[in-house]
């Protein structure tokens, strides 16, 4: 007899043994159901919490460039809650809460100046395992990017300032470093050698203008129109970023009549955290130029657009859906489906 024929049979045998209730997969149906619609709004309560609120940004005749500036003493401040990078590797950071957030702008120049607390000062790079406290802006104007650092399709801008740059330490001439010896700077430090900007030990802006298609795609981007200054505060940093409304560069997100996405990540040297391990935002805020707020945008596209919580994944980098909206990252419609099939299961075997 076929192997095909024998298990076709054995599968008949079966489902005769154990025909299906259909009274009772109706009720495993239906709670299965009113289960996935509780996680979906769950899930949009607490991406809600992650970064809620809104925050007019102040008008001024000069934006402030550094972070002692008076006219911050008149911008409302908005606070926004940090969480560990657990969405690709290296997974990791996690050491900073919450942000604080202010914004300012005239016709022509928009301000950010972000504080938070980080009871160690690291800038000093100069040794193995020392790593530098930094900050981090990331924008796209017009269509929402993925939270993954945007995507192939769906580029994003990101202002980088790092503490070494400006607060490391300072050496006097002819002092030498840990490097020099016994060969000079062209064999030790070949990617500062040959231009690499992404070597420098300084920047006179104070920060770094980043483009960036998901994760791992970083890239310095030609122009630098991007400007930042920090401050060491009694109990952590203020840094301040400036650029003109328009940016110069193919990918710079302009602030002049579209909605721009901004999402925020801080980096703690002592708690050894760089590259992808950081405290960030899990959710955009918008900035309307027009209206000149900073709020959380609208769910209306349910868990694919974005706009919520999106926590897991496998590290891909994020994608789009045909609509053009970022894909939910598997982890929490992989966990939803799993609730729901085994919510289904259980129900349909006491009920039966």
């Amino acid at each position: 007899m076929p192997s095909e024929d024998r298990d076709g049979g054995a599968l008949s045998r079966v489902a005769k043994r154990l025909p299906l209730d259909r009274g009772a997969a109706v009720r495993a149906t239906t709670l299965a159901v009113v289960t996935v619609a509780l996680l979906l709004a769950g899930q949009a309560a607490v991406g809600a919490a992650v970064t809620g609120g809104s925050q007019p940004v102040a008008s001024v005749q000069s934006v402030p460039t550094e972070p002692t500036a008076s006219a911050w003493n008149d911008a409302p401040t908005r606070t926004v809650s940090l969480s560990k990078q657990q969405m690709a590797p290296p997974f990791g950071g996690g050491s900073v809460d919450e942000l604080d957030v202010q914004t300012a702008a005239n016709e022509s120049h928009v301000s950010v100046r972000l504080s938070w607390e980080d009871p160690t000062r690291n800038a000093d790079i100069a040794e193995p395992r020392n790593f530098s406290d930094a900050a981090a802006v990331m924008l796209k104007t017009g269509e929402q990017p993925p939270i993954t650092m945007g995507a192939a399709g769906t580029p994003v801008n990101v202002w980088y300032w790092r503490a070494s740059w400006r607060h490391g330490p300072q050496q006097s001439d002819g002092a030498g470093d840990m490097y020099a010896y016994p060969h000079n700077d062209s064999v030790t430090m070949p990617g500062r050698q040959a231009g690499n900007p992404l070597s420098r030990a300084s920047f006179e802006n104070g920060a770094q203008n980043y483009y960036a298609k998901g994760y791992g795609s970083l890239s310095y981007a030609p122009e630098q129109p991007v400007e930042a200054s920090g401050e060491r505060t009694e109990d952590g940093w203020r840094v301040t970023f400036v650029r003109n409304r328009t940016g110069v560069g193919q990918y710079d997100a302009s602030i002049t009549d579209q909605k721009v996405y901004l999402a925020f990540a801080v980096w703690n040297g002592s708690a050894d955290e760089a590259n992808g391990q950081k405290s960030l935002t899990l959710q955009f805020s918008t900035l309307d130029p027009s209206s000149g707020n900073l709020s959380v945008p609208d769910s209306g596209g349910g868990a694919g657009s974005g706009s919520v919580l999106q926590v897991g994944g496998n590290g891909t980098g994020g994608g789009s859906g045909r609509d053009g909206r970022p894909l939910a990252i598997p982890g929490f419609v992989g966990g939803v489906v799993l609730s729901a099939l085994l919510v289904w299961l259980v129900t349909y075997w006491r009920v039966a």
